[in-house]
C-alpha cells in the first residue's frame, strides 16, 4: 500500500456517505484516532504542567475540580444520553432539554459559588481552594448554554464533526493551560486553560450543528426525558465515586501536595494499559454485537480479542513499572520522584482496569449493561472501606492499594458473571489467555532491570533506547513462545483481521 492510497483512505473517512454500515465503520476509525490524538495532547500538557508547577498547585486545582465534579454528579439529568438512545423522533424534545440544561447550569453555578466553595474549603482544610471553585463555576454556567444539537451528531452518525468538536476543545484548553501556567505560575493557570477550553466547546457546538435551540420548557417532554435518563444520572453518581473517590480521600486526608503527586502518578500509571484497552474495546464491540445470537462464536470472539488485548496491555504495564524511576525523572523532572512507589501500584491498577474494556462491551452486546453498574458499586464500597486505614498507614501508596483492592473485588464479580455467560471460562482457561504475554513481559522486565543495574540510562535518549530494547525482547520472546505452543496468538490475529 503506497502513500497515495493511504492518503485517499484517510480523506475518505471525512466524506459524506448515505450507507449506515460505512458510517459506523468510518466512525470506529475516527473514534480510535480521536482518542489517540486527545490522549497524546493531554499527555504533553500534563508533562509541561508538571515541569512548571509544584505538586501543591496541581493538588489545589484537583481539589477544585473534585468539588465541581461531585456537585455535577448529583444533579445531572441524563437528558443528553436519553436523546442519543431514544429511538423515536427526539427533535420535539430538544428545546425542553436545552432549557433544562440552561436552568441546571445556572443553578449549579450558583450552588458552587455560594455553598459548595466554602464547604469544600472546610472539607479539604484549605481555604485556597474556595476561590478556585468559584472561578470554575463559570465552566458549569457556560456548559448549560451549549447547543443541544451537538448531541444529534451521534444519532446522525456524523462522526467527523463529533471528532472536530471533541478535539478542538482539548487543543484550545491545552494551549490555554500552557499559556496560563507560564504567565501565572500557579493553579490559576490551570483554571484559565479550563475556561478557555469550555469557551471553545461552546463556540464549536453552534459552529458544527445547524440546530438553534429556543428557551421553551415543555413539562411533559422534560418528564419523559427524565424518566429515560434518571438511571443514567444515578449511574453517574456511582461512577464518580468509583473513579474519583480515591482522589477525594487523598485530598481530604493528605492535603494538596499529596493529591498532586497521586493525580500525576495515576495519569501516568493508567495511561498505557487503560487507554489501549479502552480503544480496543470500542473497536471490538461491533464483533461482539455481530455474534450475540451465536454463543459459540461469541465465546470464540471473546477469547481471541482477550488474547490481543493482553498481548499489548500486560507488557505496557510491566514495562512502565520496570522503567518508572527513569520515566518520572527524565520526563516529569526529579521533583516528582516521590510518586514512584505509588506508580508501581497504579501500574497494576491500570492492567486490571483493562479487563473492564474486555467484558463491558461484551455485556453491552448481550443486553446486560447493568452488570457494569453493579461492579462499580462493589468497587466503590470496597475502596471506601479500606482507604482510611490504608492512607493513614501508607500515604498515597495506601490510597493506590485501596483503589486497587476495590477494583479487584469488582473484577472478581465481573469474572463470576462472565462464567455464568460462558461456562467454559474457568480459571485455567482464563490463565491460558494471558500466559504467553505474561511470560514474555516477565522476561522483558528481567532483561531491562538487569541491564539497568549494569548501565543505568542517564538521559531521555538512553531511556528511549531501553524502551526499544524492552519491546524487542518482549516481541521476540512472545513470537518464540507462541510458535512453541501452536501459534494460537497468530491465529487470533488473523481472525481479528478478518472479522473486525
Amino acid at each position: 500500500m503506497n502513500f497515495k492510497s493511504i492518503r485517499k483512505k484517510a480523506f475518505a473517512l471525512w466524506e459524506a456517505t448515505e450507507h449506515s454500515g460505512q458510517k459506523v465503520a468510518r466512525g470506529s476509525v475516527l473514534v480510535v484516532a480521536e482518542r489517540f490524538v486527545i490522549k497524546a495532547v493531554q499527555f504533553v500538557r500534563t508533562v509541561i504542567v508538571a515541569r512548571l508547577l509544584f505538586p501543591d498547585d496541581i493538588g489545589l486545582f484537583g481539589m477544585a475540580t473534585l468539588a465541581m465534579g461531585v456537585t455535577e454528579a448529583f444533579v445531572q439529568t441524563g437528558f443528553n444520553a436519553a436523546i442519543v438512545q431514544e429511538k423515536g423522533d427526539v427533535r420535539r424534545h430538544l428545546d425542553s432539554a436545552w432549557t433544562v440544561n440552561v436552568i441546571r447550569g445556572i443553578a449549579v453555578a450558583l450552588l458552587l459559588l455560594f455553598v459548595i466553595a466554602p464547604l469544600a474549603g472546610g472539607f479539604f482544610a484549605n481555604e485556597q481552594v474556595t476561590p478556585l471553585i468559584r472561578a470554575l463555576a463559570l465552566i458549569v454556567f457556560m456548559g448549560g448554554f451549549e447547543n443541544i444539537g451537538i448531541v444529534l451528531l451521534q444519532r446522525e452518525l456524523r462522526f467527523g464533526r463529533q471528532v472536530l468538536y471533541d478535539v478542538s476543545g482539548v487543543i484550545v484548553e491545552t494551549i490555554g493551560v500552557i499559556v496560563g501556567v507560564i504567565m501565572l505560575k500557579n493553579a490559576w493557570g490551570l483554571v484559565f486553560g479550563s475556561l478557555a477550553g469550555r469557551t471553545a466547546y461552546l463556540v464549536a457546538s453552534y459552529a458544527l450543528h445547524s440546530y438553534r435551540p429556543r428557551f421553551i420548557l415543555d413539562v411533559s417532554g422534560a418528564k419523559y426525558l427524565f424518566g429515560f435518563g434518571k438511571w443514567i444520572g444515578a449511574s453517574g453518581i456511582v461512577t464518580f465515586f468509583a473513579s474519583s473517590g480515591d482522589n477525594l480521600m487523598a485530598g481530604k486526608l493528605l492535603g494538596a501536595s499529596a493529591l498532586g503527586f497521586y493525580q500525576i502518578a495515576f495519569a501516568l500509571g493508567t495511561l498505557p494499559a487503560v487507554e489501549i484497552g479502552r480503544v480496543l474495546g470500542k473497536v471490538f464491540f461491533p464483533a461482539y454485537a455481530r455474534f450475540q445470537e451465536d454463543r459459540e462464536r461469541l465465546v470464540s470472539a471473546f477469547f481471541r480479542v482477550s488474547q490481543m488485548v493482553f498481548l499489548i496491555t500486560i507488557p505496557a504495564s510491566v514495562g512502565l513499572a520496570a522503567l518508572a524511576p527513569e520515566i518520572v525523572s527524565f520526563v516529569y523532572s526529579s521533583r516528582w520522584l516521590p510518586m514512584v512507589p505509588a506508580l508501581y501500584v497504579i501500574a497494576l491498577y491500570g492492567l486490571l482496569k483493562s479487563f473492564d474494556f474486555l467484558v463491558t462491551p461484551l455485556f453491552l452486546a448481550i443486553g446486560k449493561p447493568h452488570v457494569q453498574t453493579f461492579a462499580l458499586v462493589i468497587q466503590a464500597s470496597v475502596m471506601f472501606l479500606l482507604i482510611i486505614p490504608f492512607t493513614h498507614a501508607y500515604g498515597i501508596v495506601g490510597v493506590a492499594w485501596a483503589a486497587t483492592a476495590g477494583l479487584c473485588a469488582a473484577q472478581a464479580m465481573l469474572f463470576w458473571r462472565l462464567r455464568r455467560e460462558m461456562p467454559i471460562m474457568n480459571a485455567l482457561v482464563f490463565l491460558k489467555l494471558f500466559s504467553v504475554p505474561a511470560a514474555g513481559s516477565a522476561i522483558m522486565a528481567f532483561f531491562v532491570l538487569f541491564s539497568k543495574s549494569i548501565a543505568p540510562p542517564e538521559s531521555i535518549f538512553f531511556l528511549l533506547l531501553y524502551i526499544a530494547y524492552g519491546m524487542a525482547v518482549y516481541f521476540g520472546t512472545v513470537f518464540f513462545l507462541d510458535k512453541m505452543s501452536g501459534g494460537k496468538l497468530y491465529e487470533s490475529l488473523i481472525w481479528i483481521r478478518k472479522n473486525v
